[in-house]
């Protein structure tokens, strides 16, 4: 092996062994000191085969822990300790302050535990007169979603459309779905299709669906929804993509609920093995969704973002469609679609409508 080239194994391994021999030396120097009723620094130097400052480190490391202690007016002789002797000296301030702490910890959970009857009368007097409430600040929502989840206990029902989201907000959210799935709190997650491609979402939807969760892809995007126990929800505010609205009326919610359930019955699982079958699937629900967008006319960044997918990538989709349907330009697409009704039957490679002279 190249100079210079010890692994961190190798490094952890002399680590190891050079601790063994610390303790091994400073058992040996106990054990001489033991077996009289005092014993001196300079008889313990001698008594064992060991480096100079080796021996003088573990001696001192006996005086530390207490198993040795010096003599009054004469520093350089010790008399032995027993270990639990030494082992009360040492720890007994500790574990009286640990004490402390805990008889800290539980009388602050006592009182807040009684403050929180108050809290969730007024919470639920506020929920009956405020249906609807309007959080326009991000720390606002965090807060509010890390309320909901730690409350939940039924379900919780995600959907994120959209591409990677900032790092300290996965964060949360990868904070927030671990702790409801510990409680046992079963989670639903829809992602885009293109989810699939970013690590980060890949490697936390694998951890999550390891632990319980459910995690499934759509092509088009879906609303941004967290419902939590179907009692309360939060979706986009159309006019503060920072902001959520907060919604707690229960036929808003149950409409909500409903939608997502039709959505995730159509989904298909996260793939976390590429079978070319699943692939296929995949490659053609985004197809089918470029094909509904196409009759509604946006634009291609629209339909990318909406798709969650590279401009370019839509871009290579859109040309497939043309290609299947026999179009020679998106208008002409548009056409075929509504007078053959793609939309109506399944859009599969073979589908080319018998009149394809029609001009674009």
């Amino acid at each position: 092996m190249p100079k210079g080239a010890e692994t961190h194994a190798d490094e952890e391994n002399r680590k190891s062994l050079t601790v063994d021999a610390a303790d091994s030396l400073a058992a040996a120097l106990y054990a001489r000191a033991t077996s009289q009723k005092s014993v001196s620094r300079d008889d313990l130097l001698k008594s064992v085969d060991s480096p100079l400052d080796d021996t003088q480190r573990a001696i001192d490391r006996l005086v530390e822990l207490r198993v040795l202690r010096s003599q009054r007016g004469r520093p350089d002789m010790f008399t032995p300790v027993a270990p639990a002797t030494a082992g009360a000296q040492l720890l007994l301030p500790v574990l009286r302050a640990m004490g402390d702490q805990q008889a800290m910890i539980n009388d602050v959970s006592a009182h807040l535990s009684a403050l929180l009857p108050i809290y969730e009368g007024s919470a639920l007097e506020r929920a009956q007169e405020q249906l609807l409430e309007r959080l326009d600040d991000v720390d606002d929502v965090r807060a509010a979603l890390s309320e909901l989840a730690a409350r939940a206990t039924r379900e919780i029902l995600v959907s994120q459309p959209g591409g990677p989201r900032a790092g300290s907000v996965a964060q949360e959210t990868r904070d927030r779905t671990m702790r409801a799935l510990e409680r046992g709190v079963p989670t639903k997650t829809l992602y885009q299709y293109s989810a699939q491609f970013h690590q980060p979402t890949y490697d936390h939807v694998a951890l999550a669906v390891e632990r319980g969760a459910e995690v499934r892809v759509v092509s088009d995007a879906f609303m941004r929804l967290i419902v939590f126990d179907r009692k309360v929800a939060l979706i986009d505010l159309v006019d503060n993509e920072r902001g959520s609205l907060l919604v707690r009326d229960p036929n808003i919610v149950h409409f909500l609920t409903r939608a997502f359930a039709k959505v995730w019955d159509t989904a298909l699982p996260f793939p976390f093995s590429y079978e070319r079958a699943q692939v296929l699937r995949t490659s053609e629900a985004m197809k089918i969704a470029i094909v509904g967008l196409l009759v509604e006319g946006y634009d291609d960044k629209v339909v990318a973002k909406r798709l969650g997918i590279s401009l370019r990538t839509f871009q290579r989709h859109l040309s497939e469609v043309l290609r299947r349907i026999g179009a020679r330009s998106r208008l002409h697409a548009g056409y075929l679609i509504r007078e053959h009704r793609v939309l109506e039957g399944k859009f599969d490679a073979t589908h080319r409508p018998a009149d394809s002279s029609v001009n674009g």
